[in-house]
């Protein structure tokens, strides 16, 4: 509930003009609240507490902040502070329904259910006909196991929106726990007309066919939720379980390898991936499997059990009994000293096992702990390094309005005196690498410039651009003693430097040979130890750079990254904050240093970082909060 149903795409846009309005008018209410929904709708909840906190201090007698507050505090986890907001909005205007609608919503996420049915009883007096005050009122009695008022809520939810994708999924979720699963299919059907791309829906309403024993529907759902969500580890678990009992063995290994791919430490995809290795006398790897389950979760009894019946039968009888011994071990301290031997023998029959899981939490975890992530691996990448390089005069290219270019004193000088034929010299973001990129240099643009220094520069760009490395360098090598051009110079050498090393890596994964050898040998094959880019030579020029250049932040910046790409993570941060020292503005560092902090699972000053680029213009921050910390 509370959602702010606005354009993500246009608040994405819209939060560098927020910013500048408030810079603008600082004591204008209105730029932080709007600003403070901008950042709701991107998922940034504690920028959004903040701005809406800013509001409130400028208009005390504001509602909507109080509320919208109050919805950000909840997302956050900060229940207290939630329902004080409500508690507030409520005296200020008791009639509003939606504000009754929000405080039973976090008391939802309290458990205190009872009371939240109080709070949505309040908002449907006020309001007879708000499905989502019916919607929330039959979670709350579901909760309280009122499984039937619980329907007949949603079902006053349909009547009143019966286009309400959510009331029809609720209802369907609340009717297979009712065992109707007729009724359930009927609902998931009609919420996939108004919405077929929703997996959620493709998801509840395999697991319907799958209670009906409609296997060959419940395989196409699941499957259709993989083509829609190609990282949902569940669903390829539960595919991988069908798989196995039809047999189709090694389409269901396929999934269980997609399953610890995506999670590398999720305990159900190697146990189940065990139990289908024994099942196919593969029993090195079902031993692999079930150590890798014990090395996760130690106390995992099935697993210690079942690498026992393993190593029995590959003749590891030694192996076997100490599986064994400390898999009673475990059971007797879990059993209060119940017949051991008995609850033994439960266990080891877990070997043949199948479970399919629904939304089990555990799961979703990835392990029995709770502590891990099913989407833990994060394919997010930080912006590459600034250069020296070319930009249009007053461009009026719609395509360019998201470049961000900075100018200091020395390149001002250049550009003002050397018109390059309505182009400029800059810092940017190196982007040559994109196949779409096109130069706005050339050899006769270069050609028309008088002065040789700046003809030499404007040259290793152009030799850059098009990867003419050793060109480039020997024409920045050049001017590597010239007072102007010197720190351009050694900017733009170390990231070459950089692209070098990062080229040699790129050479030796592509182009290894690769060869079947059909005869047998009991020689070990020789495997060649994988090459790490070598970021020295780039490190020591910028070290050097930053010795003689101590307020340039580009300079920071790009050491940064290189410390980064070392995993030398805490001075890439150092790095980082000495860029935001010397430019507030460079929301690339904050974007790095934000993504650096969040490897390190530092979420709340990741957060505060990637806030502060999303404000800046960077619209990728706001993608990294949604997905790992505000998910």
């Amino acid at each position: 509930m509370g959602r702010i149903d606005l354009s993500e795409e246009n608040y994405s846009d819209a939060m560098y003009n927020f910013n500048k309005a408030i810079i603008a008018k600082p004591n204008d209410f209105e730029g932080y609240f709007l600003r403070g929904i901008a950042k709701y709708s991107l998922n940034d909840y504690i920028g959004a507490v903040n701005d809406f906190s800013k509001t409130l201090e400028i208009h005390p007698l504001y509602v909507r902040a109080y509320l919208y507050r109050g919805i950000a505090n909840d997302r956050l986890g900060n229940y207290a502070d939630a329902k004080k907001d409500y508690t507030r909005a409520i005296s200020l205007d008791p009639y509003d329904a939606e504000l009754h609608i929000a405080m039973g919503s976090t008391k939802l996420h309290l458990n205190e259910f009872e009371s939240a049915v109080a709070s949505f009883d309040t908002a449907i007096i006020i309001h007879p006909d708000n499905a989502n005050a019916y919607i929330n009122r039959g979670i709350a009695k579901r909760y309280l196991e009122r499984l039937d008022d619980a329907i007949a809520d949603l079902d006053k939810a349909v009547y009143y929106d019966f286009f309400n994708v959510e009331a029809l999924v609720r209802r369907g979720i609340i009717q297979m726990e009712r065992e109707q699963y007729q009724d359930a299919l009927l609902d998931f059907n009609n919420a996939l007309k108004m919405d077929n791309n929703n997996p959620i829906i493709f998801f509840n309403r395999g697991t319907a066919f799958l209670n009906i024993g409609d296997t060959i529907s419940a395989l196409k759902d699941y499957e259709r939720v993989n083509n829609l969500d190609e990282r949902n580890a569940l669903t390829y678990f539960n595919r991988g379980i069908i798989y196995a009992q039809l047999e189709e063995n090694d389409i269901a290994l396929a999934l269980f390898n997609k399953v610890v791919e995506i999670n590398p430490k999720n305990i159900y995809g190697y146990f189940n991936r065990g139990i289908l290795h024994y099942k196919m006398n593969e029993f090195d790897d079902a031993e692999n499997d079930f150590s890798k389950v014990i090395e996760l979760f130690p106390d995992y009894v099935d697993a210690w059990v079942n690498r026992s019946i393993v190593r029995y039968e590959k003749g590891d009888s030694k192996g076997a009994e100490a599986d064994r011994f400390k898999s009673k071990e475990i059971i007797e301290l879990i059993s209060n000293n119940k017949n051991v031997d008995s609850l033994y023998n439960i266990y080891s029959n877990s070997i043949g096992y199948d479970k399919i899981i629904a939304f089990d939490s555990d799961f979703t975890n990835g392990d029995k702990g709770g502590k891990l992530a099913q989407f833990s691996s994060v394919d997010i990448k930080p912006f590459d390094n600034f250069i020296i390089g070319v930009d249009e005069f007053n461009s009026k290219d719609k395509n360019k309005k998201d470049k961000r270019h900075f100018v200091d004193a020395t390149l001002s000088q250049i550009n003002e005196n050397k018109q390059l034929n309505g182009l400029r010299l800059v810092y940017l973001q190196k982007e040559f690498s994109d196949e779409s990129y096109q130069s706005l240099l050339n050899d006769s643009i270069i050609e028309t410039i008088d002065d040789e220094n700046l003809r030499t520069f404007l040259s290793a760009l152009l030799n850059y651009e098009i990867h003419n490395y050793q060109h480039a360098e020997n024409n920045l090598y050049y001017l590597i003693d010239n007072k102007i051009y010197y720190t351009y110079a050694a900017i733009n050498i170390s990231s070459i430097q950089k692209d070098k090393a990062e080229l040699i890596l790129a050479n030796q994964n592509y182009n290894d040979p690769v060869s079947i050898n059909t005869k047998k040998t009991t020689e070990k094959r020789k495997i060649n130890k994988p090459i790490k880019p070598d970021y020295q030579q780039a490190l020591n020029t910028l070290t050097e750079l930053s010795n003689n250049n101590k307020t340039n932040p580009f300079i920071w910046y790009n050491l940064g990254n290189i410390h980064l790409q070392m995993q030398e993570f805490h001075k890439a941060i150092d790095d980082y904050s000495l860029a935001i020292k010397y430019e507030k503005n460079l929301a690339e560092a904050y974007y790095n240093r934000g993504l650096t902090l969040l490897f390190l699972g530092e979420k709340d000053l990741a957060n505060s970082d990637l806030s502060k680029a999303g404000e800046l213009g960077i619209k990728e921050a706001y993608a990294v909060i949604k997905r790992f910390i505000n998910n």
